[in-house]
């Protein structure tokens, strides 16, 4: 049956950037919910509840196998790190597991391929369009192939985490997290309709609905109440609202939920999420008391049968070839790397060719786009000026269409131009980008039509070309294949029992890095050299404080930074200089935050121009001695995507007479998180 109309691959794409950035993505129980329900499930297991006795062996059990991520004073043995000496009195939590099963919720490139409902315990648009279950409106699919295809999936995890295991399996995206939430979505209205005896039926996820380009006739055929819809409701339900207790403004904090908090589905959610750790550490036993390279089939055990037909089953039996249908494979996350050479020609009159060294990275909070960050090194022809070399480092946006093509962006390339120009900065924009993968190994990458200089500032007419090798393969999970994993667990403790905790938020910051190239661009002095480029471009680090333990962000976070650079003041001038900042984030919307440099001193040498007289702002010292020393503020926006990272500041605000005298337009940086 077909259910896309025929349109350009184009039209599709914008609609679903639109849907990305417009539409919520399908949280169920919104991600909070997750990581409630989870501690909630931890405690359980820790403290019992509920006449539950506490069964801790079981939290221990699966941590020393590496199905869930250690708690970070976990298993550090006779020498712990500092803040794990007073923890159990001062800072308790870093004993306890951090929630991660909300990490799906971020994995947004999921839910627009064929396999990514499943995780959200959703069904397709394809389900959807089934003929109705007699004496009602629902879908037949939502009811029977969806959960058949829902509960594959659940099996598949099982399998992974049961027979592989370890912390490679945690890390693959088909680990122990992942399968938590997805039975935990299993609970959530807004995902499933559950009835006596089971799930009635699946709902789909409303924004898909807007770039499938369906028919009218078919759109007309879906029942409205089968959707999961753009701010459903029922995502919140998890928690008991109002009440003495204050529960929905406790959620940012999922150890300090009581237990009297959760609504109904949602404690019957964290009994069943208290079993199934129970079944998993079981299981897992099971499977490495048997030689190695044994599989038990947990998916047939008798434990397992018994969970599935407590909390998975099917009210509506499946019938013939809807009883067959399997969750599809898919590329597994990581970071792969290439190495390829470019060409590329961009008016007017500038030709280079170069070496680049790329890391695409697939993980859950870089979706639904990956990440290809990319250092280059290469030579550059230009009209106006002759020979020259660069060094570049940039990074784009692409979607995944299907397993072999990406369309998608370059948003920042900064290079550093050297040899008859001068020395030069470019900071480029590239639209747009597509990659298609030809071999297993081998990819070709093109761009074009446009290339926006922001140092300039100019728009050019561009195309490049680009032929890479894939230094690492993609690999497919899923699919009831298992992908092997080696990796030891990180920490082992046979004695683990965490403390009794002030169930709040983790004590204390912990540092984390950026790498970062950067330059600004300055109006044009005088005297200026033809072909010739000012202002600065660095190269530096930066230390912030912006993090717990646990990767929770603070919304105000200090920062310093130290770099070094090379900047062209006028004529033949240029110096060789080191910055030292200091000044504070304000993160106010999502990965978006005000940046407000306090203080930025830079000081450097002459070491080009020393014949003449350099009258240029922040230039000190006789003729032949000459050195700069410029001492301000900057304030701007930053924004954190994944492992990259934005900056673009306003002028530098000078400490003398003249605030504006150096003449700076604006100021980017890109950076790399370390």
């Amino acid at each position: 049956m077909a259910v896309f109309r025929r349109g350009s691959a184009a039209r599709r794409t914008l609609a679903i950037l639109v849907a990305v950035f417009l539409a919520r993505p399908a949280l169920a129980w919104e991600s909070k919910g997750h990581t409630v329900i989870e501690a909630l499930a931890y405690r359980t297991l820790v403290e019992g509840h509920g006449g539950a006795p506490p069964r801790p062996d079981v939290l221990r059990d699966l941590i020393n196998d590496g199905a869930l991520a250690p708690p970070w004073c976990f298993g550090r043995g006779d020498d712990p790190p500092g803040d794990c000496v007073g923890a159990p009195a001062t800072n308790p939590l870093l004993l306890w597991p951090q929630p991660e099963a909300d990490r799906p919720d971020a994995f947004f490139r999921r839910q627009f391929s064929d396999s990514g409902q499943c995780f959200h315990y959703m069904g397709t648009l394809t389900d959807a369009l089934t003929d109705p279950i007699p004496g009602t409106s629902v879908p037949r699919g939502l009811a029977t192939s969806a959960v058949v295809r829902c509960n594959d999936l659940v099996e598949d995890l099982l399998r992974q985490v049961v027979v592989d295991g370890g912390p490679g399996t945690r890390r693959s995206g088909f680990g122990l997290y992942e399968l938590m939430h997805v039975v935990e979505d299993s609970f959530s209205g807004a995902h499933a309709q559950r009835a006596p005896g089971g799930i009635a039926y699946l709902r789909v996820w409303k924004p898909i609905e807007r770039f499938a380009g369906l028919s009218s006739e078919d759109e007309e055929r879906i029942p409205e109440d089968v959707f999961h819809t753009w701010d459903d409701h029922r995502d919140r339900t998890y928690v008991i609202e109002g009440g003495e207790e204050d529960c929905e403004h406790r959620v940012d904090h999922p150890y300090d939920v009581p237990f009297s908090c959760l609504s109904a589905e949602g404690d019957l959610d964290r009994q069943a999420l208290v079993e199934l750790l129970v079944v998993v550490r079981d299981l897992r036993v099971a499977q490495l008391a048997t030689p190695p390279g044994t599989d038990t089939h947990p998916e047939a055990s008798p434990a397992w049968k018994r969970y599935r037909a407590a909390w998975l089953a099917a009210v509506h039996p499946c019938e013939g070839i809807e009883c067959d249908v399997r969750q599809p494979a898919e590329s597994a996350p990581g970071r792969y790397a290439f190495l390829g050479v470019d060409t590329r020609f961009t008016t007017p009159g500038t030709f280079d060719v170069g070496v680049r060294g790329t890391s695409l990275r697939y993980a859950e909070g870089l979706n639904p786009f990956v990440y290809a960050v990319s250092a280059s090194l290469g030579y550059e022809y230009q009209d106006a000026t002759g020979n020259n070399g660069y060094v570049g480092l940039g990074f784009s946006l692409l979607l995944p269409l299907g397993r072999k093509a990406f369309i998608g962006l370059t948003p920042a390339e900064l290079r550093i131009v050297y040899g008859a120009s001068g020395g030069g900065l470019e900071m480029v924009t590239r639209l747009l980008r597509f990659d298609y993968a030809l071999s297993r190994d081998v990819a070709l990458s093109i761009e074009a039509p446009l290339s926006v200089n922001w140092v300039v500032p100019r728009a050019d007419w561009t195309v490049g070309v680009g032929v890479s090798y894939g230094l690492t393969s993609p690999r497919l999970v899923g699919g009831h294949g298992l992908v092997r994993h080696e990796e030891p667990a990180e920490r082992r403790d046979d004695d683990w029992t965490p403390p009794p905790a002030p169930y709040g938020r983790l004590e204390g910051r912990r540092a984390t890095f950026v790498a970062f190239a950067g330059g600004t661009a300055v109006t044009t002095p005088e005297p200026a050299l033809e072909g010739r480029t000012y202002g600065d471009a660095v190269l530096g680090a930066e230390m912030g404080w912006d993090r717990d333990r646990w990767g929770g962000r603070f919304a105000f976070t200090p920062v310093v930074s130290l770099a070094a650079g090379l900047r062209n003041t006028s004529g033949a001038s240029s110096y060789l200089t080191a910055t030292l900042g200091a000044g504070i984030r304000w993160t106010f919307l999502g990965p978006l935050a005000l940046s407000v440099t306090a203080a930025r001193v830079e000081a450097g040498f002459k070491v080009r121009g020393k014949g003449e007289v350099d009258t240029s702002a922040g230039v000190r010292g006789s003729p032949g001695s000459e050195y700069y020393l410029l001492a301000g503020s900057r304030a701007g926006l930053a924004l954190r995507l994944g492992i990259a990272d934005l900056l673009v500041e306003c002028p530098t605000i000078a400490w003398d007479a003249e605030p504006f005298g150096a003449g700076e337009i604006v100021s980017f940086r890109i950076g790399i998180a370390l």
